[in-house]
């Protein structure tokens, strides 16, 4: 009699959007967009499809990935992973988002190898500039087949547009031959995206994504016998979704449509699926999820990753093991695989005084450099060198890590001594650069001191919280943040005292959700400094955490 263990959802929990899953012996890898954060492409491993732990990131290269300027939502997109058995040589594919603009999208595919999913990795190789969510197939016979979502900009047609087909040959470096249309999707819910090609019993299963990134998101597939079509729907989709009926949204741009909020569903906005085939032969969709604030809609931590275990039916389709389609907050694990209780949440602890930066800590529009970001200007301390606001999309000296649960406190210790009113350094909760809040030491003409108060960005307006600031005259503080589902309230103690004070009223962060921004990232913490004076400042900082109190 086999034993499960049980699968809580989400299994990445914050800022993990767009997940694709591989599965090589019994190593299971996952990547997630990482949007206008440096470095691209985070790669996941686990041994249970509970627990994941990040292993290392994939586009490092600051020639390659030019992130600045980049509006958010756009930068790195959808990562796919797979594994051509052929070479034993693991594959990486991923969209470059430049601009949105108009609707004319433009953005670059490209593909990367290496013989280990630690790297290293292969120059990018240039793919197509169709569209978005590329992914690779490598099939039996040996050829490598490359599917896209054709982003249709023509006025009259279907959007998005179709899924291609076009040969890769890695040989030559390129796709080859003729680009043919393979499917329009399979369920009338729009805003096709996302696919991915499988092969199982001698079929060709295309697992798209249909229904928007919101709240009418479904994982939906088709086959065919031939890859190149015609494919057939299953009767079923989606398979996997948050809105368990069927509607018509064909060449509806919206893809966040609130007005399909399920408010019996577990998870939100669940779809683009990513199938992987485990060790115990048995099978599982990783799909994009989100959590809702309780009594909203609105989704602060953002896009997240969770995971249902699936099986082949008599007719040879995909369905849920758990029945129905509407996703589950738990999943049956694997056979005689144990799972244990520690919480999916891990939050970042990172102490500078060991002279490391923890791996979760990304920077955005650029990567982290010893110019502004150093560990050995002051040993045992971590100092960061003010540049542009928290509104530039250019050199933004920040550091953060995702928040992964509604309950968490974000802390750090910082030294700084401004000497200028527009030098600021300290701790930011972060979700783009039209959205933040900051509590900053800067320099206080009207009390003629260093002082700590808090700064707010709000969908590109700047507020000052000018009747809560403290005088601080040393420079030195620890400050933290404690998020209580959607507040936010900020603390701060200096010296060696116990005791935290209160820095401010505690302030709504709603609007830090893809709701409100019409974004599509999620809600960071962080450190870092500007300096709009001479860019001479720089602030030092002892620590830096995330301490999650709950999923």
């Amino acid at each position: 009699m086999a034993e499960y263990s049980t699968i809580k959802n989400p299994i990445l929990p914050g800022f993990t959007p767009d997940p694709a899953v591989l599965g090589v012996g019994d190593d299971y890898y996952l990547a997630t967009s990482t949007f206008n954060w440096y470095p691209g492409v985070q790669i996941f491993h686990s041994k249970d499809l509970a627990h994941w732990e990040l292993q290392n990131y994939v586009f490092m290269d600051p020639n390659f990935l030019q992130l600045a300027g980049t509006d958010t939502p756009a930068g790195v997109w959808a990562p796919d992973l797979t594994y051509d058995k052929q070479t034993g040589k693991y594959w990486i594919v991923m969209c470059q988002m430049h601009n949105m603009n108009g609707n004319l999208f433009d953005q670059d595919n490209y593909a990367v190898y290496a013989d280990s999913m630690k790297g290293p990795w292969s120059k990018p190789i240039y793919l197509n500039s169709i569209g978005f969510d590329c992914s690779l197939f490598h099939d039996d016979d040996g050829k490598h087949w490359a599917v896209t979502l054709e982003w249709d900009t023509r006025k009259g047609y279907q959007h998005p547009g179709a899924i291609v087909l076009e040969q890769f040959d890695p040989e030559q470096g390129k796709l080859v031959g003729p680009t043919k249309r393979i499917s329009r999707g399979g369920a009338d819910r729009g805003c096709l995206e996302a696919p991915h090609i499988y092969k199982h019993n001698g079929y060709y299963y295309l697992m798209t994504a249909e229904g928007g990134t919101g709240y009418g998101h479904g994982v939906v597939v088709q086959r065919s016998k031939n890859i190149e079509g015609p494919y057939e729907s299953d009767p079923q989709n989606p398979i996997i979704t948050s809105t368990p009926y069927r509607y018509f949204r064909r060449g509806d741009p919206d893809s966040l449509r609130i007005d399909l909020y399920n408010p019996k569903a577990p998870l939100q906005k669940c779809g683009h699926g990513s199938l992987v085939h485990t060790a115990t032969n048995e099978w599982y969709v990783v799909h994009l999820s989100a959590r809702p604030l309780p009594g909203t809609t609105n989704c602060t931590l953002g896009r997240e990753t969770s995971i249902q275990k699936m099986e082949w039916n008599a007719d040879g389709w995909l369905r849920m093991k758990a029945g129905g389609t509407l996703a589950q907050p738990e999943t049956e694990g694997m056979k005689g695989v144990p799972i244990s209780n520690a919480p999916q949440a891990v939050g970042v602890d990172s102490d500078f005084s060991k002279s490391q930066i923890d791996l979760h800590l990304m920077s955005p529009y650029g990567p982290r450099t010893e110019d502004w970001c150093s560990l050995n200007e002051r040993p045992g301390w971590l100092r960061i060198h003010g540049r542009q606001s928290f509104f530039s999309q250019f050199q933004v000296s920040l550091l953060a890590s995702r928040v992964d649960s509604f309950k968490s406190t974000v802390s750090t210790k910082v030294e700084f001594n401004p000497v200028h009113y527009s030098q600021s350094a300290g701790l930011a909760l972060y979700y783009d650069n039209s959205n933040w809040l900051f509590a900053r030491i800067y320099h206080s003409e009207t009390l003629n001191s260093t002082a700590l108060a808090i700064m707010k960005g709000e969908k590109g307006d700047k507020d000052e919280y000018i009747l809560d600031r403290i005088p601080l005259p040393e420079g030195k503080a620890e400050i933290q943040a404690k998020i209580d589902y959607g507040k936010a309230q900020f603390y701060f103690r200096t010296g060696d005292e116990k005791d935290w004070q209160r820095l401010g009223p505690e302030i709504d962060i709603s609007f830090m959700s893809d709701e409100q921004t019409g974004g599509f990232t999620g809600l960071m913490g962080g450190i870092g400094a500007w300096d709009a004076y001479r860019r001479q400042s720089s602030a030092d900082f002892k620590y830096f955490k995330i301490t999650p109190s709950e999923n």
